[in-house]
């Protein structure tokens, strides 16, 4: 017999702080932030840049008593106790970072240490806790994991979290400092999940490259931008050729030869560092798949032949050209209506928290839901696929069914008003926070913790952590 496997629940942790950016209602007025970073010409940069160039408004920035693992703890402690879980059942947590603040200790070990303070002594001494790195994109490996486990006959009425923790930073005044932020998320997976029930067809694509680090003795990621893009869309492609593959294989979707793929998706999330990453990622799958199909030849007598790199006496200049036609492509309603109904919905976590590594895709998946149950969408066994990225590289592509029953796990989600409850940061704040440098009249925080575990102190390079009340 068939055993039923997926997602139950989704919760997420963010920072309190953001820095604004843009101001996404009156886009032409600046920030202090666009007024303090200077373009190639020494002139204050236009707010829309940010809001338009990259899709971000704010940044969530974590306070001085914050950082991955309190982030996680809070997360993955929400999701225990708004499905009143014991400990005892719970099998393992395996959380997913890029940040981990140690190079041989398993954050998961220090978030139990965390979470027994409410939980009760030892009370998860019979839960594993791994940590898996892959850039952006360990969350797929661990859901994988868990997907197997129960999947295998093994669950016997008890559970796995998938957590996933990071805090992006960048150098200041570097081109990518407005690509930072900071978030956590716990997913809760189960046998007859509550939420979304996951298909056992993976798509994967592996390759050892260098667009993207963050060395061991640095406390900032290192980003060579425009490789790490190309990196993403060809391993955005790969992954669902991968998947595409075992899809014709094993007859899961019966694929006509003028059907595309992503037409039998009607979800579709991305890893997204920034918004606009995810509308080039999903126009460049597109036409990835469009190219073999009866359609292209409509696309081409509209914006233009696709450029042969062939046909070019360098690699920038195809690129550029290549650039232009993806740009054509994306104008067109043969992009824009599927990009609408399928994608734009879920770029609303990354608009307002920036990029938060290993818990932007599931911001992604989760938005989507949001916004399309505010719309009044019923999206009660329409299909999924999600993307996972991590530059490295890494990429997944795993596919779902939204299970009867989803609105009620969606709406408890509170993902936007824990948005909305954020306050902001000024610059000087930031940079102090951000170069863990004093604080402005001397403060100990920005905000005073509440209900919420903290980071309490370092000693000797171990963190020691508690609950706040």
């Amino acid at each position: 017999m068939s055993i039923s496997a997926g997602v139950s629940d989704i919760v997420f942790s963010v920072s309190r702080l953001y820095l604004p950016l843009a101001n996404r209602d009156n886009p032409d007025e600046p920030t202090e932030f666009s007024l303090d970073r200077k373009d190639e010409e020494g002139n204050a940069t236009d707010p829309k840049k940010y809001l338009y160039g990259l899709g971000v408004a704010k940044m969530s920035i974590p306070d001085t008593y914050q950082d991955p693992v309190s982030l996680a703890a809070n997360a993955i402690y929400e999701l225990i106790e708004r499905n009143d879980i014991k400990p005892q059942d719970i099998n393992r947590i395996e959380i997913g970072t890029e940040t981990s603040p140690d190079k041989a200790k398993s954050i998961t070990t220090y978030v139990i240490g965390a979470l027994e303070k409410k939980l009760g002594e030892r009370s998860l001494k019979r839960c594993a806790a791994p940590e898996g790195k892959a850039a952006c994109a360990p969350t797929a490996f661990a859901l994988e994991n868990a997907l197997d486990w129960v999947w295998a006959g093994r669950s016997n009425g008890k559970y796995r979290i998938v957590g996933a923790t990071d805090i992006a930073r960048y150098g200041l005044g570097t081109g990518a400092e407005y690509t930072q932020g900071a978030a956590a998320v716990a997913v809760l997976v189960e046998k007859d999940p509550q939420l979304l029930e996951s298909d056992k067809i993976i798509g994967q694509y592996t390759e050892d490259e260098g667009s993207f680090w963050r060395p061991n003795d640095s406390r900032v990621a290192f980003v060579k931008g425009k490789d790490s893009e190309a990196k993403y869309l060809n391993a955005m492609r790969e992954a669902f050729d991968h998947y595409k593959e075992q899809v014709i294989e094993t007859g899961f979707i019966d694929l006509k030869l003028q059907d595309a793929l992503t037409d039998y998706f009607d979800l579709i999330s991305f890893h997204q560092p920034f918004p606009k990453m995810v509308q080039r990622g999903f126009s460049s799958l597109l036409i990835h798949e469009y190219r073999n199909l009866p359609r292209w030849k409509s696309i081409i007598e509209e914006i233009g032949e696709e450029p042969k790199i062939e046909d070019f006496d360098s690699d920038e200049k195809y690129e550029a050209e290549d650039k232009n036609f993806r740009k054509r492509f994306e104008r067109t309603e043969t992009f824009k209506k599927p990009f609408k109904e399928k994608v734009a919905d879920g770029q609303e976590f990354g608009i307002e928290s920036g990029n938060s590594y290993s818990v932007s895709v599931w911001g992604h998946l989760a938005s989507l839901f949001v916004l399309k149950d505010r719309k009044g969408e019923d999206l009660t066994g329409k299909k999924g696929a999600i993307g996972f990225f991590g530059s490295g590289c890494n990429a997944s592509g795993q596919s779902y069914t939204v299970l009867d029953g989803y609105k009620d796990v969606v709406r408890s989600f509170n993902l936007i008003q824990k948005l909305e409850d954020r306050i902001p940061l000024s610059l000087k704040d930031y940079e102090a926070l951000h170069e863990e440098k004093p604080l402005s009249e001397d403060r100990e925080y920005i905000l005073s913790p509440e209900n919420e575990f903290v980071l309490t102190e370092v000693k000797n390079g171990y963190r020691y952590y508690d609950f706040v009340e």
